[in-house]
């Protein structure tokens, strides 16, 4: 039985090549569709989920609540903190410092030297974190991190920079200050992690490379130094967050009503953004909302053709009833044909999914894989996709198939039902095109959105800045390379500081204004040198620049910081003493007063922000160029390597970093912008199916038109209007969905774009002039078939 009811449905996809075709090719890319996002889903929900202990794993959180009213999230926190709750709190069994740090790793070898920068592959730990988070020992084993001058490395970075010998006992240097011993190496780490950790140097070393940092200061926090801890049970965490408030006015006294402690589950350490999540979750419940859209607009394509043409076959059914035929064998017949159009339909879907995964990956920076034998959830998340897909886009065609009246069917009287004016088929174009137009819009936004960010002015210049590292501070280093830079003839100025402009660095702190009482606000700080002014463009309203000094004493402060200070005007602010919380409560004159400039990125809105010179803690040169050239580069990396032989030059461009900002919303517009097409060609495969179904029944009707004088556009507009009124309706029922959609993802921005009615407007238009190409297509060349053959 099933193998002639298979029989017959491939006679049925022989037969009608154009309409199988169709239906094959939107199944089957609704179906990668839904295979690739899931891919992409199950990708961020398993991050970190691998460590055995997961659920009991948290990172210490501090929201700092204050006297304005804000709350800073701070996803890092005080040194002490990790060694006091192994100590007080009985209900946490392990607690680990990790610290993120940029080195220098030197490996000396005879006649064959290497350096190599690690930016964001190294950090500082103890044993600990290896009793927190599940990694392998290949040789050694976590204790030594208890030591100082040890270091563990994973596989990949001991054959970086050992090539096959054994590296146990091998010397690295860091920092060209301190030699470590490689103690230990472990497994390299899993695809699927936020810890892309690949160098784990001992903690104690840390103090030995990093003297000056606040390793006793509970106020010092830091959003690169991360406390971790695994507790004896999840259920734990309530009772410890309650005893984190007895413990925050135990360390804190006075100022305890700033900071509030909190436990965030390691499940939401990647999603969560005040922390420094990675994606929101409300992207993945997006993500996962237009897989099945996908394949609900598939199916929508199958249901409609299918329909269409199932009234082609009445005859069939007819006379199939009439030889004894049941109900049910019919329908189960029709079930057959749908399971083989989605079987040869998955097939294709996959080998789709294999050719588009690589372009996913390398845009989300993400190693995705489509491997059904090896991914179990893959496989699984397939039989029930092709299971729903034959549910959903078989069951509605078999039975209003199976339900056919025998004698009316073999009559040819079986299409009289469907004369409705606003059939299911209908119903279905109308919430295919809403869908489309829906994303169509939302990528409209998005991408202007991105532009945006990428174009608005920042007050300040951005652009031909080069970001050089700079690992000494000794003013005869910092003088020579100053020196030969400014000699380079493409270089028009230099700057030495801590952070550019705008940047996501949150450095900042509490503030004093002459002689008042500590400010209810934070002001953000930019440690640099005397030349930042005019290497970035910021523009001066009030006073002058500060002159030339290695410490605090002369101050820039921006407009916002003037304002907030109740001050009336610039001028008021000039020469009055200003107290720095973030730089040792030491205390500046105020020389001038910058217009505002965006300090952090445009998520956030511009906020107060003190300038002064601190030599010790400069960390990078900004240098402008007057046009880009690669021997100005070879040129400043000869200087450079002149005064830092021992290290590595690295270069970035300031323009670039900033727009790294925005990284996510370029990842959204690709993102968007392919479903959307891919909506909108699903959806115009089915108009395109529906339109040369209704012709094909309407070819005698266009030959009497045509021999009684119609002309060709008038008989095209008789076949495009009634579908174009469904997307008109269509467009009229999405318009404030998207507007929903497109108003909450704006919310995330400070600085963002209007949603104007042209973008609608737009959008519509591409939507009709879409589905009227598709459907004219096949009205014209109705209209100009020969009357005389399509009569016969």
């Amino acid at each position: 039985m099933l193998q002639n009811y298979f029989r017959i449905a491939w006679r049925n996809l022989v037969k009608n090549k154009v309409y199988s075709a169709i239906n094959m090719t939107g199944l089957g890319i609704g179906m990668a569709g839904a295979i690739i996002i899931f891919q992409l889903v199950s990708y961020h929900l398993g991050v970190d989920r691998h460590h055995a202990n997961a659920d009991k794993i948290f990172r210490m959180v501090v929201d700092l609540h204050l006297e304005d009213g804000s709350v800073e999230h701070e996803r890092g926190s005080a040194f002490p903190l990790h060694t006091t709750l192994r100590k007080e709190f009985a209900n946490v069994m392990h607690a680990a410092y990790l610290a993120d740090r940029e080195l220098t790793v030197s490996i000396e070898q005879p006649g064959n030297s290497k350096r190599f920068f690690e930016k964001s592959s190294a950090a500082f730990t103890d044993s600990e974190f290896f009793k927190i988070f599940d990694y392998q020992f290949i040789a050694g084993n976590a204790a030594v991190l208890n030591v100082p001058n040890q270091v563990v490395i994973t596989e990949r970075y001991a054959q970086k920079y050992f090539g096959r010998s054994n590296p146990i006992g091998r010397l690295i240097r860091l920092n060209n200050a301190e030699n470590v011993t490689v103690a230990g190496v472990i497994r390299d780490f899993s695809e699927q992690t936020d810890f892309k950790k690949d160098v784990f140097v001992s903690l104690p070393t840390l103090k030995k490379l990093v003297p000056e940092y606040g390793y006793d200061d509970w106020g010092w926090i830091d959003s690169n130094r991360e406390t971790f801890v695994s507790l004896r049970s999840a259920e734990d965490q309530v009772a410890l967050e309650n005893q984190l408030i007895g413990f925050a006015k135990k360390i804190h006294g006075a100022d305890s009503n700033v900071f509030h402690y909190h436990l965030q589950p390691l499940s939401d350490v990647h999603f969560n953004m005040n922390y420094g999540g990675k994606i929101k979750y409300y992207t993945i419940v997006m993500l996962a909302t237009v897989g099945l859209l996908l394949i609900l607009i598939a199916c929508f394509n199958f249901i409609n053709i299918s329909t269409a043409q199932s009234f082609k076959r009445s005859k069939e059914v007819g006379i199939r009833k009439v030889l004894g035929v049941s109900q049910l064998q019919v329908f189960w017949l029709f079930i057959h044909e749908a399971a083989l159009f989605s079987i040869i339909s998955f097939i294709f879907s996959i080998i789709l999914s294999k050719l588009l995964i690589p372009m996913i990956s390398n845009w989300l920076e993400i190693n995705l894989e489509i491997d059904l034998l090896a991914d179990f959830s893959l496989l699984a998340f397939s039989v029930l996709l092709l299971f729903f897909v034959v549910c959903v886009a078989g069951i509605y065609p078999a039975l209003v198939i199976s339900n056919l009246n025998p004698v009316r069917a073999i009559k040819g009287l079986a299409a009289a039902n469907e004369r409705g004016s606003f059939s299911v088929r209908k119903g279905l174009v109308v919430t295919q095109f809403s869908i489309s137009f829906v994303l169509i819009a939302v990528s409209m936004v998005i991408i202007l959105q991105s532009r945006y960010l990428k174009n608005k002015d920042l007050g300040l210049n951005k652009d031909l800045i080069l970001h050089v590292g700079l690992p000494d501070t000794q003013t005869a280093k910092i003088a020579a390379l100053s020196n030969e830079i400014r000699r380079i003839k493409e270089v028009s100025s230099i700057s030495f500081f801590r952070n550019p402009p705008s940047s996501q660095a949150g450095n900042g702190g509490s503030i004093k204004f002459e002689n008042r009482d500590w400010e209810k606000f934070v002001a953000r700080s930019r440690v640099a040198d005397n030349h930042y002014v005019s290497t970035y463009g910021l523009k001066l309203i009030a006073g002058r620049n500060p002159v030339q000094s290695d410490t605090l004493s002369e101050l820039l402060v921006n407009n916002k910081l003037v304002k907030a200070l109740g001050l009336k005007s610039p001028d008021e602010a000039l020469n009055k003493r200003l107290l720095v919380g973030d730089m040792d409560n030491k205390t500046g004159v105020i020389v001038g007063v910058l217009s505002d400039f965006n300090n952090a990125d445009l998520y956030s809105s511009i906020e107060p922000t003190v300038i002064y010179a601190s030599k010790r803690h400069y960390r990078t040169a900004g240098i402008k160029l007057q046009n880009l050239s690669a021997s100005a580069i070879s040129d400043i990396m000869k200087v450079w390597q002149k005064q830092f032989p021992e290290n590595v030059f690295q270069y970035s461009f300031y323009d670039e970093e900033i727009a790294g900002f925005y990284k996510r919303e370029a990842l959204a517009s690709n993102l968007t912008t392919t479903f959307a097409l891919l909506s909108v060609f699903l959806s115009c495969l089915g108009l395109f199916g529906l339109a040369l179904f209704s012709i094909e029944q309407r070819t005698k009707e266009i030959g009497i038109r045509k021999v009684l004088g119609a002309s060709v556009a008038s008989i095209t507009t008789l076949l495009s209007t009634d579908f174009l009124r469904l997307v008109v309706i269509a467009i009229v029922i999405a318009s404030p969905v998207s507007y929903y959609f497109m108003n909450k993802w704006l919310q995330d921005f400070a600085y963002r774009i209007d949603i104007e009615w042209w973008i609608f407007a737009i959008s519509a238009v591409l939507a009709v002039l879409i589905a009227f190409l598709t459907v004219g297509y096949q009205s014209v060349k109705a209209a100009l078939a020969n009357p005389v053959k399509t009569l016969r």
